[in-house]
């Protein structure tokens, strides 16, 4: 499942990172393997130092990261 997850992540950020601006999206969207603009848990665990912010990163406690808690890893 892990190897499926981060072939589709990927696959889908080849796609669509393109049509990005340069910046700091790059990485969320390449995070967002299902494209439903939140980071969850298990899509973070592609890319560690993410995976190790987490749950400081998700203000909200719902078990995903939005763009603008996302947002606060580049902040440091």
């Amino acid at each position: 499942m892990k190897k499926l997850m981060t072939i589709a992540a990927f696959t889908f950020a080849s796609a669509t990172a393109i049509a990005q601006p340069a910046g700091g999206t790059d990485l969320f969207v390449l995070l967002d393997v299902d494209a439903n603009q939140m980071i969850s848990a298990e899509e973070a665990k592609i890319h560690e130092p993410v995976l190790a912010q987490f749950e400081t990163l998700d203000l909200n406690k719902d078990g995903q990261l939005s763009a603008d808690e996302f947002s606060l890893l580049a902040k440091g």
